[in-house]
């Protein structure tokens, strides 16, 4: 490396205007080729990002179809659907329609006749029966741009409906986008599959890309091409595919300028020594960017892309380097190598157990479900109305046990279960066990606790708490069957001596119990007992003609879901 710097400071007294001539190209040489790696990095990263967005979208209708409440297109499947597409800011909404386009289910009341009979991408689910982006379209639902997107349903293994949805593409777009500081100057936009450019971005300022670009990028290759805008300065562009090549991504950067030394007149007599030891501080200068600070900043640019993540970039360009800052690439890219390798065992071991552990969730409530189905059974043959009432009781309790179970196996943190849309379900179904609607009895659920998540041991007691709750209201409120019998379940987000407590209340408009009862009762004991589990304190409140309330409060092990990482 000192010789080469010695040759670069013998160089140095040739004429200025070629040394800078050089200098000058290569520097825009080597910069047009960074852009366009950058861009193709950019692109692919933009892509790899999306793509989950997509996959996940597949994922999530494949299990919203075989959901018995939409499967079965019954009065439960608009509110089903509302509810799902409610808790998934991504999607504008999902609907469910048949063969010739006409809507059959949606989560949007009153949502009118798509149009969709007419669209290839809608026809291609039905010739492929398979998911399916479609193109983009303003969702006249929501006011915004949306990406198309259909899944086929079946039953007894016939096609006979679609399920759509409209992803947000202001949500595409916010994924793996620089940061509003980013001096790169990119910008990123979707192509959907007839070529039109989707952005909320106004600087893009592009609106088609040719047919012949997304077929080169439906070979899997991103695609880098120049584009000139009308009074403005051209664009590199790079194109990257998507699933099954349906939807591209698109990044644009501002394309780089040509910069070029002055020449300078070296005809001076006095000035020409002095010139020459200026050119000689400049030479050296010069040569340790180009042998030294260039490449330790390539390296570290190498290195924040692995500290990012991406363990598989090579720094090709260092086998041009000295010697010295080949062997410190090496040992980067080898250092790269088994972070990668390890991260890799890391993460398919993670995947393994958390797909036991969901199998187990699935196989227990499986087996909750079939002891519920055998206690049915043995209620057809029971005349004994103690029995039957029992019977009940513990059907009620299983299916308490059972939801929990489902609700672990279907979310993607093993650790907490969202505390409101739980009760709401195990509320339904406990009313459903007991007398229901049909027995006089309104059910009235209030939840004030929003998006409030409470840990996987905490939902047991709890879950027990309610259905004993509900359970000794239909056997002792409601015995009379008077008319306008309500029995309203309340959950509420409190704040007790500055911590967050989930309170959950029963209340009955029925007789209301008798002081010795109170105390003496199995069902204050069982409450008092989940309270302690949960480490809160449970209350009945009851007065004479006047009604009964059960309460139970605890509090919250997270109060922030946002706040902590994915389980997987």
């Amino acid at each position: 490396m000192r010789t080469r710097l010695l040759l670069l400071v013998a160089l140095a007294l040739s004429p200025i205007f070629v040394l800078a001539g050089i200098h000058a190209t290569i520097d825009a040489h080597d910069a047009r080729e960074t852009m366009e790696r950058e861009l193709v990095a950019a692109a692919r990263l933009l892509a790899h990002d999306q793509e989950i967005l997509l996959r996940s979208t597949s994922d999530l209708m494949a299990v919203m179809v075989n959901l018995p409440a939409i499967a079965a297109l019954g009065d439960a499947c608009d509110e089903t659907i509302a509810s799902l597409a409610l808790a998934n800011d991504a999607y504008t909404n999902f609907a469910v329609v048949d063969l010739a386009g006409r809507t059959l289910c949606s989560g949007v009341p009153d949502n009118p006749d798509l149009g969709l009979s007419d669209r290839d991408w809608f026809r291609d689910v039905i010739v492929r029966e398979e998911f399916v982006i479609g193109q983009s379209l303003y969702g006249p639902a929501s006011g915004e741009s949306v990406l198309a997107a259909g899944y086929p349903m079946f039953r007894d293994g016939e096609l006979f409906a679609v399920m759509v949805t409209g992803i947000r593409v202001s949500i595409l777009e916010q994924l793996g986008i620089a940061p509003a500081h980013d001096t790169s100057g990119r910008i990123a936009g979707i192509v959907d599959r007839t070529g039109r450019v989707v952005t909320e971005r106004m600087g893009l300022q592009i609106s088609r890309i040719e047919s012949e670009r997304l077929v080169a990028a439906a070979l899997g290759e991103v695609v880098v091409f120049e584009r000139r805008l009308e009074g403005r300065d051209g664009r590199i562009l790079a194109l990257a595919p998507l699933i099954d090549s349906d939807v591209f991504v698109l990044v644009a950067a501002p394309k780089p300028h040509f910069f070029s030394w002055r020449s300078i007149d070296l005809s001076g007599t006095l000035l020409l020594p002095v010139l020459m030891w200026a050119l000689a501080l400049v030479t050296v200068w010069i040569a340790a960017d180009y042998l030294v600070l260039r490449w330790l900043a390539y390296l570290g640019r190498i290195a924040r892309l692995y500290g990012h993540g991406r363990y598989d970039v090579v720094p090709v360009r260092a086998s041009d380097a000295p010697s010295e800052i080949r062997d410190l690439a090496d040992a980067f890219q080898q250092m790269a190598a088994r972070i990668s390798e390890r991260d890799g065992e890391l993460i398919d071991e993670l995947d393994q157990k958390q797909m036991l552990i969901r199998e187990v969730h699935h196989r227990v409530k499986n087996n909750l479900q079939i002891i519920t189905s055998l206690l049915n059974l043995q209620l057809g043959s029971v005349r004994d109305e103690n029995a039957i009432r029992a019977l009940k009781e513990a059907q009620s309790r299983i299916n308490a046990l059972a939801l929990i179970h489902r609700n672990l196996y279907e979310v993607g943190d093993l650790r907490f279960i969202r505390v409101s849309p739980f009760l709401a379900e195990l509320a339904r179904l406990t009313h459903a066990a007991g007398p229901g609607e049909s027995g006089g009895v309104h059910l009235d659920f209030q939840s004030t606790a929003g998006n409030r998540d409470i840990s996987t041991d905490q939902a047991v007691p709890l879950a027990m708490f309610m259905t004993e709750a509900m359970t000794n209201a239909y056997k002792h409120a409601f015995r009379d069957k008077r008319p306008g019998q309500v029995l309203s379940v309340s959950v509420r987000d409190i704040d007790k001596d500055g911590e967050h407590w989930i309170q959950v209340s029963i209340m009955d408009n029925g007789p209301g119990m008798d002081p010795n009862e109170k105390r003496r009762g199995v069902g204050s004991t069982l409450f008092e007992a989940f309270a302690i589990q949960l480490g809160g304190e449970s209350a009945i409140a009851s007065t004479p003609g006047d009604g009964t309330t059960v309460s139970l409060g605890f509090p919250l092990t997270e109060v922030d879901p946002e706040s902590r990482g994915p389980a997987d």
